[in-house]
C-alpha cells in the first residue's frame, strides 16, 4: 500500500469544521437566551483500541439545571457507543463476551481495514427547560497497522512539551533502537520504536507510513489538543521511516496538531533506497498551515554528504564512526561549545524542537545548497565551522530580538 493510495482525509475534516462554523452563529444567539451549548470536542484518531469522546466543555449559560447528554452516530461504519447519555462515552468496534470469572461483556477496538474510515458523532445536551443545537465530532479510523511497536521512553506523556520521535539503525530494511537520553527526556516527550519494518505488501518500495498511523493514534489519545512541535529523527536505516512518517502525517492527514515540519538524519545517506532523494523533495513540499518543512542532515564524513536540495542543513565531520552522528546530536544539548550560536554557524539541538531556534526557518535558496558546516572535534567536544566556505558561504538566520519599550 502506497501513501498515494490513501485518501486525503483532511479535506473531509475541513468540511466538517466548516459545517460546524456555519452552525456556530445560531448556537451563540440561542445561548444568549439561556439555551445550553453542546461541545463534542476535537476530532480524534482511532486504531485497535476503544476511545473516549469528550463533551465536558458543553455548558448551560443560565445554569438552570444539570446537563443531560445524548450522543448518536450519524455517519460512517457502524460502531458501538457505551454510556451514550454521559459526557464521556466510550466507542469501539464491537462487544466481546467476558471470560473466566468476569462475565461482563467488554468493548473492543475498531475494525480497521486497509483504508481510512471516518465516523461522525452528534452530541445534544439539554437542561430542565431547553435543548442545544447539535454539535458534531469526527473519529478517523486509521488503516490497520498491525501490532504497535511505539514506545514512550519517559512516561507519562506531557502535552506541554514538544515530541521527538527516534528510529534507530538497521540493515536497510528493518531496524530499531531507543534514544535513551535523560537530558532530552527532561525537555521533550521521547517516542522510539525498538523494532520496525516496512509496510506489508509494498514490495521493493519499502515504505514506513504505518508508523505515522501509530503515532497519530497515540498522540490523539494523550494530547487531543496538542500545540507543541513534533520532530522525527532517524539514524542510518531509520532515516527512511523518519521521513516517511513526516510525509504521511502531513499529506494524508494534514492536521496541524500532529504535523511534522522538521526531520533529522543521523548518517542516513541515501544508500538504502534508490528514490530517497524523491522522498526528501516530497517532504520539503508537504507544508501544513504554511509551516516550512526543513531537514537537518548529519554525516560522519563531509565528502559523504548528499548534495541535495535547499532547506537542508548539512553537517559533517572527518571522524569515520557511523555512530558519531546520533551521539554528537545527543551531546549537543548539553555541550557548551556545541550550543554556541557562533554567528550562525551552529547546528544540533540548537535547531531542534527543544532549542532556541525551534521557531526559526531556513532561508531558502532554490537549487543551491548553502548550509554546509563541519564539526571539528569528537562526539562530545569541539566546535562548528564552515565547510568549503567559498562554495557554501551562508550562515543560519540569527534569532530576532524584540525591542523592549
Amino acid at each position: 500500500m502506497t501513501d498515494a493510495s490513501i485518501p486525503k482525509i483532511h479535506k473531509a475534516i475541513s468540511l466538517i469544521v466548516l459545517i460546524s462554523l456555519f452552525a456556530l452563529s445560531p448556537v451563540i444567539a440561542q445561548a444568549q437566551d439561556g439555551r445550553p451549548v453542546a461541545d463534542a470536542g476535537l476530532s480524534r484518531y482511532a486504531g485497535p483500541d476503544p476511545i473516549v469522546l469528550d463533551g465536558t466543555d458543553s455548558y448551560d449559560p443560565d445554569e438552570s439545571g444539570p446537563l443531560n447528554y445524548s450522543w448518536q452516530q450519524i455517519s460512517g461504519p457502524n460502531v458501538i457507543i457505551i454510556d451514550a447519555n454521559t459526557a464521556t462515552p466510550t466507542i469501539g468496534g464491537a462487544m466481546q463476551p467476558g471470560t473466566g470469572r468476569d462475565v461482563t461483556p467488554k468493548i473492543v477496538g475498531f475494525i480497521q481495514t486497509d483504508v481510512i474510515q471516518i465516523c461522525e458523532f452528534e452530541l445534544v445536551v439539554s437542561d430542565s427547560e431547553m435543548t442545544s443545537i447539535p454539535d458534531t465530532v469526527a473519529v478517523i479510523i486509521v488503516p490497520d497497522f498491525g501490532a504497535s511497536t511505539l514506545r514512550l521512553e519517559n512516561p507519562p506523556f506531557e502535552p506541554d512539551k514538544p515530541t521527538v520521535v527516534y528510529f534507530g539503525g538497521g540493515d536497510c530494511i528493518v531496524g530499531g533502537g531507543t534514544w535513551d537520553s535523560a537530558a532530552w527526556a527532561e525537555k521533550a516527550n521521547i517516542i522510539s520504536f525498538p523494532n520496525y519494518g516496512p509496510d506489508p505488501g509494498d514490495g521493493d518500495l519499502r515504505t514506513y507510513y504505518r508508523y505515522g498511523d501509530m503515532i497519530i493514534v497515540y498522540l490523539s489519545s494523550v494530547a487531543p489538543d496538542y500545540k507543541q512541535p513534533i520532530q522525527t529523527t532517524g539514524w542510518s536505516t531509520g532515516g527512511q521511516p523518519a521521513i516517511d512518517v513526516g510525509i504521511h502525517l502531513n499529506l494524508t492527514y494534514g492536521d496541524g496538531r500532529y504535523a511534522i515540519n522538521r526531520v533529522t538524519f543521523y548518517d542516513a545517506t541515501p544508500y538504502c533506497r534508490s528514490y530517497y532523494s524523491e522522498s526528501i523533495n516530497t517532504f520539503l513540499a508537504s507544508s501544513v498551515n504554511g509551516e516550512q518543512c526543513w531537514i537537518d542532515n548529519y554525516v560522519t564524513t563531509v565528502t559523504n554528504q548528499p548534495g541535495f536540495h535547499s532547506n537542508v542543513l548539512n553537517v559533517g565531520s572527518e571522524i569515520s564512526d557511523h555512530s558519531l552522528a546520533p551521539n554528537w546530536y545527543k551531546a549537543s544539548l548539553t555541550g557548551n561549545d556545541m550550543n554556541k550560536f557562533n554567528n550562525g554557524v551552529v547546528a544540533g539541538a540548537y535547531w531542534s524542537v527543544i532549542g532556541p531556534g525551534k521557531n526559526l526557518q531556513l532561508a531558502s535558496t532554490p537549487d543551491v545548497q548553502t548550509y554546509k558546516f563541519k564539526w571539528y572535534g569528537s562526539a562530545s567536544s569541539g566546535y562548528m565551522g564552515y565547510y568549503n566556505r567559498t562554495a557554501n558561504p551562508a550562515k543560519l538566520p540569527e534569532p530576532v530580538k524584540l525591542l523592549s519599550w
